[in-house]
């Protein structure tokens, strides 16, 4: 009885080892890689604007005042005051023994957020430009990046399928099923996609032009491993 026992434990191991033999599971399959791209014109344009206080005559016009001009132009061109945001303040003093009101002269730095460049413009022929010390693209994205970034994730995958399809059709092979996909991935950001962009000067930027921004240029890439039949 103990050996009979004994030759069925060696069967129930075994028979896996002679199910494989009977069934290979060597598959043929073909490895390529999918890519996709496409180029969009951002809506999300971040400016980073300084003022500065000055003498206009005897009489120094003030950072508040200053302030009061920019949010007040930024409510005629229809741009939410929420956009705007305080990146830094200093200042110099030339002389500090000297104690003659105006010695002393302050600078604010802000950050705005605006849809395009002709909104930028619009809002700069409406502030002091005595009172700007100095105005810059910071950098610049996309509402709707992600959807696009997801999109492109798909078209690459396709391209993948469809360069496989056409090179097994070359040596009369036929496409099977998917077997594996790997996404390249790209850098990780801790916040939202922005793109760096060169200064721009306040006398630059006063100067109007249906030239479009500078667009951004998106792309995927995908390995994807197919079976073939």
């Amino acid at each position: 009885m103990k050996f009979m026992k004994v030759i069925f434990s060696l069967i129930v191991v075994f028979l896996p080892y002679f199910a494989l033999s009977q069934n290979p599971t060597t598959v043929k399959k073909i490895e390529v890689t999918g890519t996709a791209d496409m180029e969009v014109t951002p809506d999300e344009i971040y400016v980073r604007i300084t003022l500065k206080e000055y003498m206009d005559g005897r009489r120094k016009v003030n950072l508040d005042k200053l302030e009061e001009r920019l949010v007040k132009a930024l409510r005629s061109e229809r741009i939410p005051e929420e956009n705007l945001t305080v990146q830094n303040i200093y200042g110099y003093n030339w002389d500090w023994k000297k104690k003659k009101s105006g010695d002393f002269m302050a600078s604010k730095s802000f950050r705005l957020k605006v849809p395009n460049l002709k909104k930028m413009n619009d809002l700069i022929e409406r502030l002091d430009e005595r009172g700007i010390n100095n105005m810059n693209i910071d950098n610049y994205s996309h509402s709707k990046l992600e959807d696009y970034q997801k999109e492109l994730k798909l078209k690459a995958l396709q391209n993948a399928k469809e360069k496989a399809a056409f090179l097994l059709g070359g040596i009369d092979e036929e496409l099977g099923g998917v077997l594996e996909v790997y996404e390249h991935q790209a850098p990780q950001h801790g916040g939202p996609i922005l793109y760096r962009a060169q200064a721009m000067d306040a006398e630059a930027a006063s100067y109007q032009s249906n030239v479009e921004f500078k667009t951004i240029k998106l792309q995927s890439e995908i390995r994807a491993v197919f079976a073939i039949k």
